[in-house]
């Protein structure tokens, strides 16, 4: 005759506390989401820390950021594409959601490369902040065309040295359309353009300068998720912001995970297949009670 097991009550016991709560199950592996992003990239000193939205191309995944956020690392410059233009990131201001920016290329060795196009900007994305105001740049005024508001300079067009002239007045650009055709207007920030009108700034250090933008899109989204202890990321499927905790990803932020409480088992649904388990090892324990 075989001898027969009966397991301890105290093994039973931990059994059906095991089979009777659930446990969030934390995933760390290298590939997921909540460790890719984990590691911010900095191109240089001045940009500093790359956070979402912004993410750094070639260097993390893109669902680390937005997707019009993009950034470019060429040596130690931060380049963003918008609209089909390029730009030089100056800074960017996290706290305020402030970006600033300056046209690429607008200096070839010791020329100044002629802007050819407007600035333009997605305003569902990015708005001009107080400190930016409009300049514009005209290329085709007669010979011999003079005016007081105006401030001549020689710039570098299509490979050949060309003559420009640049106006701070909005007003005044208007009217010089009849007169010069249409021209480029140039975002500038206003104390770049005020340092630039009492001759602390020349023409090509106000380029230089670049101008201010604030970025609206997940204002104060990516905060709750930080404070929660999650990695603010993208969902590219649903095209929304997305949490990515230790365990799944979440939309705005990570749960507060607790350990279960010693208690008795959380009751079960009894048409669970869990239940029925919990009631067979618990008919056990009354069968090995009676035998002793």
């Amino acid at each position: 005759m075989h001898p027969k097991f009966f397991p301890s009550t105290h093994f039973i016991s931990i059994l059906i506390f095991l089979l009777s709560h659930h446990f969030p199950i934390s995933i760390r592996c290298e590939d997921s989401p909540y460790v890719k992003c984990n590691f911010p990239v900095q191109c240089d000193d001045e940009v500093g820390k790359i956070v979402y939205p912004f993410w750094v191309d070639g260097y993390q995944p893109d669902y680390c950021g937005h997707p019009a956020f993009k950034l470019d690392c060429m040596g130690f410059k931060v380049t963003i594409e918008m609209m089909h233009g390029k730009y030089d990131v100056i800074n960017i201001n996290y706290e305020a959601q402030i970006l600033t920016i300056a046209r690429v290329n607008e200096f070839f060795i010791k020329d100044i490369l002629c802007p050819e196009q407007n600035a333009t900007m997605d305003s569902t994305l990015f708005k001009y902040t107080s400190n930016t105001q409009n300049a514009t740049l005209f290329y085709k005024c007669p010979p011999g065309f003079e005016h007081p508001a105006t401030w001549k300079f020689i710039c570098l067009k299509f490979g050949a040295l060309d003559c420009a002239f640049f106006v701070l007045n909005t007003s005044l650009a208007t009217e010089l359309v009849s007169i010069c055709g249409a021209g480029v207007v140039v975002p500038v920030l206003a104390t770049a353009a005020q340092g630039f009108m009492n001759h602390s700034l020349a023409f090509d250090q106000v380029l230089k300068e670049g101008f201010e933008v604030k970025w609206t899109v997940e204002e104060g989204q990516c905060r709750g998720c930080a404070e929660s202890g999650g990695r603010c990321g993208y969902n590219l499927s649903s095209s929304q912001p997305s949490c990515y905790c230790p365990d799944k990803p979440y939309s705005t932020s990570c749960p507060t995970l607790k350990a279960p409480p010693p208690i008795a088992p959380t009751p079960t649904a009894l048409n669970s297949p869990k239940s029925s388990v919990v009631r067979e090892i618990q008919i056990r324990m009354m069968h090995v009670t009676l035998l002793k």
